[in-house]
């Protein structure tokens, strides 16, 4: 289902588990699993500061059985930075040249700047639009899937991303009009 709603569905996407780069069919490998679209560049320091804490945590759920895999969305410049990148990753990626399918999820989840990682449930539906910070915090996986209350992420735009968050700052900014108007 994962793979569906990502768009998937009939992509080849590249393992990169034992540095050989052989292709995966994007149904089979996310089938019933939480996925995290991982967007991320090698010439980005924070993208080069996050991979090795979101491979430690991934090695972690990967040992416990977990039912999660990362799909590496590249933003590099040329294949070559891509493949060497790649190369130090435990995960699927989907292959540099194929540009629609990079574009297409870049333009579904908004991408505005990387790092950034999205956490989609095996049902398809986004449980994270940015849990970068929700790993980082979390190197043993203890928090896995990071869902987020709002949604959305972390913030205000956590809370603008997200209906129920779009309805809670109403509520704030109606109670705090009323507070204010008998105050007066």
């Amino acid at each position: 289902m994962a793979a569906s709603a990502l768009g998937l569905q009939g992509v080849e996407l590249l393992s990169g588990a034992d540095g050989k780069l052989p292709r995966v069919a994007a149904e089979q490998a996310l089938e019933g699993k939480t996925v995290a679209i991982y967007f991320s560049a090698h010439w980005c320091p924070p993208c080069r500061g996050f991979t090795p804490v979101l491979a430690h945590v991934y090695k972690k759920l990967q040992a416990q059985g977990k039912p999660f895999e990362v799909v590496f969305v590249t933003c590099d410049r040329n294949e070559a930075q891509f493949e060497e990148y790649f190369r130090s990753m435990p995960w699927l990626a989907v292959p540099f040249h194929d540009t629609a399918t990079r574009q297409r999820l870049s333009s579904h989840f908004s991408l505005g700047g990387i790092p950034r990682l999205v956490i989609v449930g095996p049902d398809g539906q986004v449980v994270s639009n940015d849990a970068r910070a929700a790993v980082t915090a979390d190197r043993e996986g203890a928090n896995y899937p990071w869902t987020s209350a709002a949604g959305g992420g972390s913030g205000l735009a956590g809370l603008l991303s997200n209906p129920r968050g779009l309805l809670l700052l109403f509520i704030l900014f109606y109670w705090l009009s009323q507070w204010f108007t008998k105050k007066q």
